[in-house]
């Protein structure tokens, strides 16, 4: 597995999902013209478009949190590291590590990589170590084998 590689799928997988978060917002603004051209009166029109409203701000803050996230990829070198920080790619005994953005598992070919931030429970564990360090997380013993 390589790093670069995994921040390519990272970088194709936000992009899905930042096309896929920006059509629901354009589809709620649609609703919400379409609602907002209505006569009606009284509170369930004023409810319709309020409920439309926060959907419509609880998409753009997941549209501003994947941008974040495009942005801190971008950041990540492509240079090995010794010492496990932000854009490191972990191997260990138990898992697959890539320290950078919060995006949960991601399943690949050559196996799964959970992507995390630095700021998680096992993120935390991590950072600052090196190859054949020992952390321990819920009662198990996790050997760092390999940091890219």
């Amino acid at each position: 597995m390589q790093k670069k590689q995994l921040i390519q799928e990272l970088h194709n997988r936000l992009n899905a999902r930042l096309t896929q978060l920006k059509e629901t917002r354009d589809g709620l603004i649609e609703s919400r013209e379409s609602e907002g051209g209505k006569s009606s009166a009284g509170d369930k029109y004023e409810t319709g478009v309020e409920m439309i409203q926060q959907e419509m701000e609880r998409t753009q803050g997941q549209i501003d949190q994947t941008e974040r996230q495009k942005e801190a990829l971008n950041r990540v070198s492509l240079s090995p590291n010794s010492i496990i920080g932000e854009g490191s790619l972990v191997l260990t005994d138990k898992a697959s590590y890539f320290i950078g953005i919060p995006f949960g598992e991601l399943k690949l070919e050559t196996g799964n990589v959970y992507c995390i931030s630095s700021a998680s429970p096992i993120g935390e564990l991590l950072t600052g170590k090196k190859q054949n360090d020992q952390v321990q997380f819920r009662d198990q013993k996790i050997t760092v084998k390999t940091i890219y």
